[in-house]
């Protein structure tokens, strides 16, 4: 077989493990299961009470078969569930007498009752098993983010970055979600007084954007593929030493700063037109350029700078590149090039 076609091929292993002992995993010190907290949140089976996750415990009781779970294995051994968490999530509830059982319609006689009710049907539950296939870690990251995608793909699907958040865990990983907390981050886009929130890990991929494009301002790893030009940074700079850490939060910060001072009110906004909305292309384009300049020019060229964007906002040729792919290569490059011609005018003339 040819290298080419092991790379596409997972390296994996089942497990059957009893109801009982994926508890025992889940809840040790450190946990050998791992149900990620960010994914925790995505639990939905108690949404309009305990109605499905009581139906779920009644089908492992009539011995109906099970889909199988995954899990990923981590460099440690410990696994990580990246199929599986609605069950295994209720599993562990219920185990720990967390809700009981209603609407039940074949063991009828258990309705109402908690785990520690069940008499000798928690026995039953205990020495139920359930097929665990495990994904070897010698798996390339690239196909462990393509299963992730792929199993993900029902009703509480993943976002991409929470596939990195849980392939690529070490100090990036946790500068992005400190970053990610600054409320210029966590409610970006959204109107000041609405009550919504940016789910999916949206603010920490919003970070991670803007260090994949200052350090690849040339896009040399960009290949036309937004979503991999941010996987393999993730995969290239996931372990971030102390200095590199440091480095990598006062750059964000002093980013995120110079461009809410500069632009004020109209900060990774059109500030050409009406209706102004928070958007993405002007983040990219205002963190990795006048987010870089020192600060104290900045300043003191703010008025030039900021009626400078809005001449880039209102040409015909910024305007073009925001229509079909916006996030393609081409595009981010022709707005790149107008933007510090423009911007190089204004420094070189002062």
């Amino acid at each position: 077989m040819s290298d080419s076609s092991q790379e596409k091929m997972l390296s994996l292993y089942p497990l059957d493990y009893p109801f009982e002992t994926l508890v025992s995993r889940i809840n040790s010190k450190p946990a050998k299961l791992k149900l990620d907290p960010d994914f925790q949140r995505k639990y939905k089976w108690d949404k309009d009470g305990w109605g499905r996750s009581s139906k779920f415990i009644e089908s492992c009781l009539m011995r109906i078969p099970l889909p199988s779970c995954y899990f990923a294995e981590d460099e440690d051994g410990t696994h990580m569930v990246i199929d599986g968490l609605q069950r295994l999530t209720t599993i562990n509830r219920f185990f720990k007498n967390e809700f009981a059982l209603e609407g039940l319609t074949t063991f009828k006689e258990l309705e109402g009752k908690k785990f520690s009710e069940l008499g000798s049907y928690q026995t039953d539950l205990e020495t139920t098993t359930i097929r665990c296939i495990v994904l070897r870690k010698d798996n390339p990251k690239s196909l462990i983010r393509e299963i992730f995608s792929r199993l993900n793909q029902g009703a509480v699907e993943l976002s991409d970055q929470e596939i990195r958040h849980a392939i690529y865990p070490g100090e990036l990983d946790q500068l992005l979600a400190e970053l990610g907390a600054d409320d210029e981050i966590k409610r970006f886009g959204l109107a000041d007084n609405s009550n919504s929130v940016r789910d999916g890990l949206e603010p920490e991929e919003q970070v991670l954007r803007y260090f994949a494009f200052s350090d690849d301002k040339a896009l040399s790893n960009f290949d036309n593929n937004l979503k991999s030009f941010l996987d393999n940074y993730m995969e290239k700079n996931s372990s971030l030493d102390a200095h590199e850490f440091i480095e990598h939060r006062e750059r964000f910060l002093k980013a995120l700063s110079t461009c809410k001072e500069i632009f004020g009110d109209d900060v990774f906004v059109n500030p050409s037109v009406d209706r102004k909305r928070k958007g993405l292309v002007h983040y990219d384009l205002m963190m990795t350029t006048v987010g870089e300049l020192d600060p104290e020019i900045a300043r003191k060229y703010a008025a030039e700078i900021k009626n400078a964007y809005s001449t880039l906002c209102q040409s015909d040729e910024f305007k073009r590149t925001l229509s079909g792919g916006l996030q393609n290569k081409g595009s981010i490059q022709r707005r790149r090039a107008q933007w510090d011609t423009l911007l190089k005018g204004v420094l070189n003339a002062v």
